[in-house]
């Protein structure tokens, strides 16, 4: 039975033996057709090489239509290579054989060797034909040099098929398939350009989506990937081509990261100047017009690169087809006002300093200034509603990011004294290029040009002066931000203040120190942590990072989502009873629509939705300062001033007399915030193009009881929304 076994094993095994070699004795007699039994004639030969050359030419350019400009250039150039070698091969093999077609006819020679080589491309060779067989077996170098060309062009084709096919048939079949969902009335997220900031906010939406239980509201996230700056113009080679044969590590990544079917990673090229089209015809993805053309879409531009940024604005002003509102990453905002003037509503500009900051404003109320200064307490250790005493706060480095630090200390660091004017607060900046940098920013903040408590120094970190500077500050210093570069540095300069303020005994619980961290390193962070727990008491921080990328790259800041709900809760709504959702609508349908000059008209809604969102930013502050028992009486605030007689609160004289220190600290936090934003006192004349104001004064220099009831509902609606 065993032996049966085995000879039937035997049997089908040499049955299936026969069978494959029958096929290949098949394909072997079929490429075994002498050149001589096919009649040719030189007409025939240029049109077929003509029609071979073209059809192999469409199908290598199809393949690579979307690549960067550079690697086209270059997958065109490995293609001609390629082919000059085939048919060189061939020009070799057939001038040392004694085919006749080519007997004395170096044209016919030369058309038939580039038929053979363009062949080659599709898998097909000449080697079985009885008489270049005769050349090629008979000379090993020749075979060598032969299959070296036939392996490395299909390669060339098997490459060029798995690298682009699959991504281009799977971009279009995607597009195709969800233009029906546009419709659907979904808001919808592209983002043109693939980069840190990208990546960051597409994971952020993605997971406020999962979150959240309205689906309908969703539509599709969609990252379109450009060519990498740094290889646009370079030669590609072989050894890259086959590395990507098998798919992108970094694209199967981050397509793992943000796995949703709401998400999809495309690839376009980038947009030149001189192409006068339509966006998506420009980028090669036509099928996304739909999504460009939608008022629901938001379209980002987060390149690092603000030149790259402001060159994709400019072709959109152009492209009035794409409806989609425009949010453009920029930190010079001036340089491109009349752009962005032009192009309206829809556009609106992010500066990465400004984030970073409004995330410290919105998301770390535990990290404002007013948790580290000097609350003057009753005998019961209760807030007596102001600061006892001024601060000082030191901002290193004066570049962007500097400049918003100073704007954030001067809104946020400015607090009222026992006889409710500001108390002196000290804010010293240092950078080696001072002078060159504070004249521009002094420009458009006029109002901190004469402004004493601001120092100025081009003492460098780590000079004699800065230390002893430093040293001298320490018995009132509480906030330091540190904005000299990106990384290692600004960690390196926070450890010597940290270990500075521990050896001359300074009360560390009383100190922030703020180091800017464009990136979540892992080593860094561990870095903090140690010096952290090796000089701080228990339970204390000294050194945090900000501008970290996932804190800032998310709806919520980036939108300013939950602002304009936190300004709503926090806006004082009058006895009307009207909803302050109302309020803000109308008041932003009557700004919008009453004519006149559409820049002044701009500017004040923007001013005064700014201070809607900053009176909601310094809620907590207020509710620091605001002592326990004081928070239930909020409500003996009367929505409305009675002018036979105007009370502000109901409530004890002792009571009133806190509550007024929190109004008058509200007062002056709206004050502060204007002037950092550029605002003078107008002296009895508003002017929002000049940005001129009125009541830009003190508290208690305010004209009327009604202005300052204003500051005292602000203080009621923070009450109440520290409650909830």
């Amino acid at each position: 039975m065993l032996i049966s076994r085995n000879d039937n094993k035997k049997a089908r095994i040499n049955a299936r033996k026969t069978h494959l070699s029958g096929i290949f004795l098949i394909f072997v007699d079929m490429q075994n057709i002498p050149f001589s039994d096919i009649p040719v004639s030189t007409p025939a030969m240029i049109l077929w090489a003509v029609f071979l050359f073209a059809v192999t030419a469409g199908f290598v350019l199809s393949l690579v239509h979307l690549n960067r400009k550079g690697r086209r250039i270059a997958i065109v150039a490995v293609f001609g290579l390629l082919l000059a070698a085939g048919t060189a091969i061939h020009v070799v093999l057939l001038s040392q054989s004694t085919h006749t077609v080519t007997d004395g006819n170096w044209i016919q020679l030369i058309l038939v060797s580039l038929v053979a080589g363009l062949e080659m491309f599709i898998g097909h060779t000449v080697v079985f034909d009885d008489i270049i067989a005769a050349v090629v077996f008979h000379k090993p170098a020749m075979l060598i040099a032969y299959i070296s060309i036939f392996v490395l062009i299909l390669s060339f084709t098997a490459s060029m098929v798995l690298l682009i096919m699959p991504r281009r048939l799977r971009d279009r079949t995607w597009l195709y398939n969800n233009a029906q969902r546009v419709r659907r009335g979904g808001k919808n997220h592209i983002f043109l350009g693939l980069d840190d900031h990208a990546k960051a906010f597409a994971r952020s939406i993605l997971q406020d989506w999962a979150a959240s239980a309205d689906k309908k509201a969703q539509g599709d996230v969609i990252l379109i990937e450009f060519p990498d700056e740094e290889h646009r113009h370079s030669e590609l080679s072989i050894g890259e081509l086959i590395s990507n044969i098998f798919g992108s590590e970094r694209e199967q990544s981050l397509e793992k990261q943000l796995d949703s079917d709401r998400f999809v990673l495309l690839k376009g090229r980038r947009p030149e100047g001189k192409d006068e089209m339509p966006l998506s015809e420009a980028i090669g993805l036509n099928r996304l017009a739909p999504w460009l053309n939608s008022p629901n879409s938001t379209l980002y531009l987060l390149s690092p690169d603000e030149e790259e940024n402001v060159a994709l604005l400019k072709y959109l002003a152009t492209d009035p087809s794409v409806k989609a509102k425009i949010l453009c990453y920029s930190h010079r905002v001036n340089s491109y006002t009349s752009l962005i003037a032009s192009m309206g509503d829809r556009v609106r500009v992010l500066n990465l300093a400004e984030m970073s900051f409004n995330e410290l404003r919105q998301n770390q109320p535990q990290l404002h200034p007013i948790h580290f200064a000097d609350i003057a307490k009753d005998s019961k250790g209760q807030s007596l509603g102001y600061v006892a005493k001024g601060h000082t706060s030191i901002l290193i480095g004066f570049g962007e990011t500097g400049q918003e630090a100073l704007r954030y200390l001067y809104e946020f660091g400015s607090f009222v004294g026992e006889d409710m004017q500001p108390i002196n607060n000290t804010f010293k900046v240092y950078d080696p290029v001072i002078d060159s940098l504070k004249g521009d920013f002094l420009n458009r903040t006029p109002a901190l040009r004469y402004d004493a408590n601001i120092e100025w120094s081009s003492a460098s970190i780590g000079s004699s002066q800065f230390w002893l500077d430093f040293a001298m500050s320490l018995p009132t210093l509480t906030y330091v931000i540190i904005a000299v570069d990106k990384g290692p540095r600004n960690i390196e300069i926070a450890v010597q203040l940290l270990q500075e303020a521990s050896r001359y005994g300074k009360d560390l619980s009383h100190l922030c120190v703020l180091v800017r961290a464009t990136q979540a390193d892992a080593q860094s962070i561990k870095l903090i942590d140690f010096y952290n727990q090796s000089y701080c008491p228990e339970g204390v921080q000294v050194i945090h990072p900000f501008g970290l990328p996932e804190r800032i790259w998310n709806l919520d800041i980036v939108t300013g989502k939950t602002l304009k709900k936190l300004a709503l809760e926090c806006m004082p709504v009058g006895p009307e009873g009207e909803s302050a959702q109302a309020i803000w609508e109308q008041r932003s349908q009557t700004i919008r629509t009453r004519g006149g000059n559409e820049l002044m008209n701009h500017q004040e809604l923007l001013r005064k939705q700014a201070g809607d969102i900053g009176r909601g930013l310094f809620a907590p502050t207020l509710a620091k300062l605001c002592p326990d028992y004081l928070r239930e009486e909020a409500d003996l605030i009367p929505d409305a001033l009675d002018p036979a007689k105007p009370v502000h609160f109901s409530g004890s004289k002792a009571h009133y007399k806190v509550m007024e220190y929190l109004a008058a600290g509200e007062h002056l936090h709206w004050m502060t915030a204007l002037e950092a934003a550029g605002y003078i006192d107008g002296a009895g004349t508003q002017d929002e193009l000049n940005k001129k104001i009125n009541n830009l004064v003190p508290y208690q220099q305010l004209p009327s009881e009604q202005a300052r009831h204003l500051c005292w509902l602000a203080v009621k609606q923070a009450l109440l929304h520290a409650k909830k």
